[in-house]
């Protein structure tokens, strides 16, 4: 399963960042950490919403875009030159939105007390 990654600090201090499935051995205590004991289903769902979200800003750019395309073939070519702009004016004005949006999912994300192994 690919997704953000996972931040494990050992009991003895030492941090790694580890995908889920993956196992880490701690150079300094020798502890063994495995992301595995993370619930499949809370993973996934966190990475389904992450999932949303940057499908939801792709289909926005793709709106700006089919609203231009036929604007500059049916009106006038002129709107062919207004579409970077317009992509533009929305992600300076909409992509401030989006980004809090993100950073609230993940800063409410389940957190896990892993135990070593």
């Amino acid at each position: 399963m690919r997704g953000p990654p996972i931040h494990v600090t050992c009991d003895c201090g030492n941090e790694r960042d580890l995908r889920y499935g993956e196992k880490w051995k701690c150079e300094q205590c020798g502890k063994t950490w495995n992301t595995e004991q993370i619930p499949p289903e809370d993973y996934r769902g966190l990475m389904r919403e992450l999932r949303r979200l940057r499908l939801a800003a792709l289909v926005a750019g793709l709106c700006a875009v089919a609203i231009v395309l036929p604007l500059a073939y049916f009106v006038n070519l002129g709107f062919l030159f207004i579409g970077p702009l317009f992509l533009t004016l929305a992600a300076i004005l909409i992509g401030p939105f989006w980004k809090s949006r993100v950073r609230r999912v993940v800063a409410e994300r389940p957190r896990w007390k892993l135990h070593p192994e």
